[in-house]
């Protein structure tokens, strides 16, 4: 009786499983992936490019929940690093400073809303001192904020996003890299609905990580 148990639970299993498979072996280069012609060895396993200035990063953040999806679906041990890219806009590196900060003191995910809220929303970042005001507001004094921003550790952290940013040849945002040798394409999910295509890509994202096409 057991075994008649375990052979039905073992078909289960299968037939839940075939799905899966069948949907990763439809994911192809030049489709929902490009494969890079020079892989960055130093890149994060996992790391997506996006701009506070980027009308389409805001949407992929705060409507689509790309980014937080993706994070959910990674193995363990395995975390989704943003980096900032300061190209755009007047105070693109500044805003790459404040990225930093707020990845050295570990408030990412508190400063990214309100910054782009700030930014795309109410219009409202204007100066390096509208930047110290959303952080006050998230709660980090000026005086904190100064001593974050001349810090080495920022200042690393700094070089780390621009020479990402040049060695993965990073030309628009958002952009989701994986293993330093595969570029997601955005417009490459079949799904029409927004939870289905944060979830698309979040499965793309897992398929070329634990795969390596």
């Amino acid at each position: 009786m057991l075994a008649k148990i375990n052979r039905l639970l073992a078909g289960a299993l299968l037939v839940l499983l075939l799905p899966a498979v069948a949907a990763a072996a439809d994911y192809r280069t030049g489709e929902q992936y490009t494969r890079l012609d020079k892989p960055v060895a130093s890149a994060p396993a996992v790391v997506e490019f996006f701009s506070f200035y980027c009308g389409p990063c805001y949407q992929f953040a705060e409507t689509y929940h790309v980014g937080s999806t993706v994070s959910q679906a990674l193995p363990e041990g395995t975390k989704l690093t943003k980096y900032h890219v300061g190209l755009m806009g007047k105070l693109g590196n500044e805003l790459t400073e404040a990225w930093s900060v707020a990845m050295v003191m570990g408030i990412e995910d508190k400063i990214e809303g309100m910054l782009f809220y700030e930014l795309q929303k109410k219009r409202a970042i204007n100066s390096e001192q509208d930047i110290q005001r959303v952080f006050a507001a998230a709660g980090v004094d000026a005086a904190t904020y100064e001593n974050a921003r001349h810090s080495l550790l920022v200042k690393g952290m700094i070089a780390k996003q621009n020479e990402a940013v040049k060695a993965l040849d990073v030309r628009a945002t958002p952009s989701f890299y994986v293993s330093g040798k595969y570029k997601i394409d955005n417009a490459g999910m079949a799904s029409q609905s927004v939870d289905g295509y944060a979830k698309e890509y979040a499965t793309v994202v897992r398929y070329l990580l634990t795969t390596q096409p």
